[in-house]
Protein backbone atom coordinates (compact mmCIF):
# COMPACT_ATOMS: atom_id res chain seq x y z
CA UNK A 1 0.00 0.00 0.00
CA UNK A 2 1.35 3.43 -0.91
CA UNK A 3 0.94 6.65 1.04
CA UNK A 4 -1.62 7.75 -1.56
CA UNK A 5 -3.57 4.51 -1.06
CA UNK A 6 -3.50 5.10 2.69
CA UNK A 7 -4.71 8.67 2.20
CA UNK A 8 -7.54 7.43 -0.02
CA UNK A 9 -8.73 5.04 2.69
CA UNK A 10 -8.34 7.36 5.67
CA UNK A 11 -8.44 11.05 4.78
CA UNK A 12 -11.65 13.05 4.86
CA UNK A 13 -13.49 10.33 6.76
CA UNK A 14 -14.65 10.03 10.33
CA UNK A 15 -13.98 6.80 12.27
CA UNK A 16 -17.38 5.31 11.38
CA UNK A 17 -16.76 5.93 7.66
CA UNK A 18 -13.29 4.40 7.90
CA UNK A 19 -14.76 1.29 9.53
CA UNK A 20 -17.33 1.07 6.71
CA UNK A 21 -14.60 1.47 4.08
CA UNK A 22 -12.65 -1.34 5.75
CA UNK A 23 -15.83 -3.46 5.96
CA UNK A 24 -15.79 -3.73 9.75
CA UNK A 25 -19.34 -4.48 10.87
CA UNK A 26 -19.03 -6.00 14.34
CA UNK A 27 -17.24 -5.79 17.65
CA UNK A 28 -14.69 -6.10 18.94
CA UNK A 29 -12.83 -3.97 16.41
CA UNK A 30 -9.54 -5.80 15.83
CA UNK A 31 -7.26 -2.78 15.64
CA UNK A 32 -4.06 -4.82 15.25
CA UNK A 33 -5.44 -6.69 12.27
CA UNK A 34 -6.75 -3.48 10.71
CA UNK A 35 -3.39 -1.74 11.07
CA UNK A 36 -1.25 -4.66 9.92
CA UNK A 37 -3.40 -6.48 7.37
CA UNK A 38 -5.64 -3.80 5.90
CA UNK A 39 -3.54 -0.62 6.20
CA UNK A 40 -0.10 -2.27 6.11
CA UNK A 41 1.11 -0.21 9.06
CA UNK A 42 3.85 -2.05 10.92
CA UNK A 43 3.56 -2.34 14.69
CA UNK A 44 6.90 -2.57 16.49
CA UNK A 45 6.45 -4.17 19.91
CA UNK A 46 10.13 -4.43 20.80
CA UNK A 47 10.40 -3.35 24.41
CA UNK A 48 13.06 -0.70 24.89
CA UNK A 49 14.11 0.63 28.30
CA UNK A 50 14.23 4.25 27.18
CA UNK A 51 10.61 4.04 25.99
CA UNK A 52 8.98 2.32 28.96
CA UNK A 53 7.37 5.61 30.03
CA UNK A 54 5.45 5.66 26.74
CA UNK A 55 2.41 3.61 25.76
CA UNK A 56 3.03 4.12 22.07
CA UNK A 57 4.37 6.40 19.38
CA UNK A 58 3.88 6.94 15.69
CA UNK A 59 6.52 7.96 13.18
CA UNK A 60 7.42 7.66 9.51
CA UNK A 61 9.83 4.92 8.51
CA UNK A 62 12.72 5.46 6.09
CA UNK A 63 10.31 5.06 3.16
CA UNK A 64 7.98 7.74 4.53
CA UNK A 65 5.24 5.31 5.59
CA UNK A 66 3.71 5.42 9.09
CA UNK A 67 4.79 2.90 11.70
CA UNK A 68 3.70 2.51 15.30
CA UNK A 69 5.75 1.52 18.31
CA UNK A 70 3.64 -0.14 21.02
CA UNK A 71 4.55 -0.81 24.64
CA UNK A 72 3.35 -4.38 25.03
CA UNK A 73 3.94 -4.45 28.79
CA UNK A 74 0.51 -2.90 29.44
CA UNK A 75 -2.84 -4.71 29.24
CA UNK A 76 -4.21 -5.79 25.88
CA UNK A 77 -7.20 -3.48 26.27
CA UNK A 78 -4.92 -0.51 26.91
CA UNK A 79 -2.81 -1.53 23.91
CA UNK A 80 -5.96 -1.51 21.74
CA UNK A 81 -6.82 2.04 22.78
CA UNK A 82 -3.21 3.15 22.28
CA UNK A 83 -3.15 1.69 18.75
CA UNK A 84 -6.43 3.40 17.85
CA UNK A 85 -5.11 6.64 19.37
CA UNK A 86 -1.97 6.40 17.19
CA UNK A 87 -4.18 5.75 14.15
CA UNK A 88 -5.99 8.94 15.12
CA UNK A 89 -2.66 10.79 14.95
CA UNK A 90 -2.01 9.27 11.51
CA UNK A 91 -5.44 10.38 10.24
CA UNK A 92 -5.56 13.81 11.87
CA UNK A 93 -1.96 14.95 12.18
CA UNK A 94 0.41 13.02 9.93
CA UNK A 95 -1.30 12.26 6.61
CA UNK A 96 -2.76 15.76 6.09
CA UNK A 97 0.72 17.27 6.63
CA UNK A 98 2.98 14.41 5.62
CA UNK A 99 5.37 16.65 3.68
CA UNK A 100 6.12 18.64 6.86
CA UNK A 101 6.01 15.76 9.31
CA UNK A 102 9.35 14.94 10.93
CA UNK A 103 9.18 14.14 14.63
CA UNK A 104 7.52 11.10 16.18
CA UNK A 105 4.45 11.60 18.34
CA UNK A 106 5.08 9.90 21.67
CA UNK A 107 2.15 9.11 23.94
CA UNK A 108 2.29 8.13 27.59
CA UNK A 109 -0.37 7.43 30.20
CA UNK A 110 -0.85 11.16 30.83
CA UNK A 111 -1.46 12.13 27.19
CA UNK A 112 -3.68 9.13 26.58
CA UNK A 113 -5.76 9.05 29.72
CA UNK A 114 -5.08 11.35 32.63
CA UNK A 115 -3.61 14.71 31.75
CA UNK A 116 -4.96 17.71 33.64
CA UNK A 117 -3.76 19.92 30.80
CA UNK A 118 -5.98 20.12 27.75
CA UNK A 119 -4.08 19.32 24.58
CA UNK A 120 -6.34 19.58 21.50
CA UNK A 121 -4.17 17.25 19.39
CA UNK A 122 -4.27 14.52 22.05
CA UNK A 123 -7.97 15.11 22.76
CA UNK A 124 -8.72 14.67 19.06
CA UNK A 125 -6.69 11.43 18.91
CA UNK A 126 -8.50 10.15 22.02
CA UNK A 127 -11.90 11.01 20.53
CA UNK A 128 -10.91 9.24 17.30
CA UNK A 129 -9.83 6.13 19.25
CA UNK A 130 -13.07 6.05 21.25
CA UNK A 131 -15.23 6.43 18.14
CA UNK A 132 -13.18 3.85 16.23
CA UNK A 133 -13.16 1.13 18.90
CA UNK A 134 -16.59 1.92 20.34
CA UNK A 135 -18.76 3.27 17.50
CA UNK A 136 -22.09 4.68 18.68
CA UNK A 137 -24.11 2.26 16.54
CA UNK A 138 -22.19 -0.75 17.89
CA UNK A 139 -22.62 0.53 21.46
CA UNK A 140 -26.39 0.76 20.91
CA UNK A 141 -26.53 -2.79 19.49
CA UNK A 142 -24.48 -4.29 22.30
CA UNK A 143 -26.36 -2.36 25.01
CA UNK A 144 -29.63 -3.74 23.66
CA UNK A 145 -28.22 -7.29 23.71
CA UNK A 146 -26.97 -6.80 27.26
CA UNK A 147 -30.39 -5.70 28.52
CA UNK A 148 -31.79 -9.00 27.27
CA UNK A 149 -29.56 -11.26 29.38
CA UNK A 150 -31.24 -12.96 32.33
CA UNK A 151 -29.17 -11.35 35.07
CA UNK A 152 -29.21 -7.80 33.66
CA UNK A 153 -31.49 -6.43 36.40
CA UNK A 154 -29.09 -7.73 39.05
CA UNK A 155 -26.05 -5.96 37.59
CA UNK A 156 -24.62 -2.80 39.10
CA UNK A 157 -23.72 0.09 36.81
CA UNK A 158 -20.04 -0.77 37.21
CA UNK A 159 -20.75 -4.37 36.19
CA UNK A 160 -22.64 -3.19 33.11
CA UNK A 161 -19.73 -0.93 32.14
CA UNK A 162 -17.25 -3.77 32.69
CA UNK A 163 -19.26 -6.19 30.55
CA UNK A 164 -19.41 -3.62 27.76
CA UNK A 165 -15.67 -2.95 28.14
CA UNK A 166 -14.95 -6.67 27.91
CA UNK A 167 -17.11 -7.00 24.80
CA UNK A 168 -15.31 -4.13 23.04
CA UNK A 169 -11.86 -5.10 24.41
CA UNK A 170 -11.25 -1.69 25.93
CA UNK A 171 -10.56 -0.62 29.49
CA UNK A 172 -13.28 0.11 32.03
CA UNK A 173 -12.28 3.79 31.97
CA UNK A 174 -12.44 4.04 28.18
CA UNK A 175 -15.90 2.46 28.12
CA UNK A 176 -17.11 4.55 31.04
CA UNK A 177 -16.18 7.81 29.31
CA UNK A 178 -17.58 6.66 25.98
CA UNK A 179 -20.92 5.87 27.63
CA UNK A 180 -20.86 9.24 29.43
CA UNK A 181 -20.06 11.09 26.20
CA UNK A 182 -22.85 9.27 24.36
CA UNK A 183 -25.31 10.19 27.12
CA UNK A 184 -26.00 6.64 28.30
CA UNK A 185 -24.81 7.27 31.85
CA UNK A 186 -24.32 10.25 34.15
CA UNK A 187 -20.69 10.70 35.17
CA UNK A 188 -21.79 11.77 38.66
CA UNK A 189 -23.47 8.40 39.28
CA UNK A 190 -20.40 6.25 38.79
Amino acid sequence: MTIQDLKNVLLGKNPREILETLEIHSVPVDIKSILCDKLHIKIDEKLEWDRLAFDGSVYLNSKGYPEIWLNNSVSENRQNFTLAHELGHIVNDILPNIEKYKDPINDNYETLYRSNKYNPIEAKANAFAAQFLMPANFIAQEAKKLTQVDDFKDLSLKQVIQRMANRFRVSFEAMKWRLVNLGYIDKDKI
